[in-house]
């Protein structure tokens, strides 16, 4: 069964403003907001590449909502060192969005998502 990705309570914890939101560029769900970007390694926007050559640009961000992670969490080829990382799906569309990162043996989580995976206007 696919985990529901959430990092705190968006609908009552934290404000949402139309301006603010991030959406998933495939569908147009809310994902996340550019005031909740996180630095990772010093920088919030990195350029990555997985072991079979495909490059990324992602951005770091502290809480993501409407995510599935259908896989459990790996430690192998993390671009976080002390970190695991998960595959983060829409969970509206599927659409591959990017990634969860839980550090090992702590309790501090965060998403690397995929930039153009990223929309800063809802469809419609």
């Amino acid at each position: 069964m696919l985990d529901e990705l959430t990092a705190g309570k968006p609908d009552s914890d934290v404000e949402r403003t139309e301006d603010d939101q991030l959406f998933c560029a495939g569908c147009g769900a809310s994902v996340t907001r550019e005031s909740l970007a996180v630095v990772r390694r010093d920088s919030h926007e990195h350029t990555v590449f997985n072991p079979m050559g495909q490059v990324f640009t992602i951005r770091c961000f502290g809480e993501a909502w409407g995510l599935l992670s259908p896989w459990a969490g790996r430690g192998d080829f993390t671009w976080f060192p002390g970190y695991q990382w998960r595959v983060a799906v829409c969970g509206a569309c599927g659409r591959h969005i990017g990634w969860r990162y839980d550090l090992q043996g702590g309790s501090d989580r965060f998403y690397g998502l995929i930039r153009s995976a990223l929309s800063g206007r809802k469809p419609g």
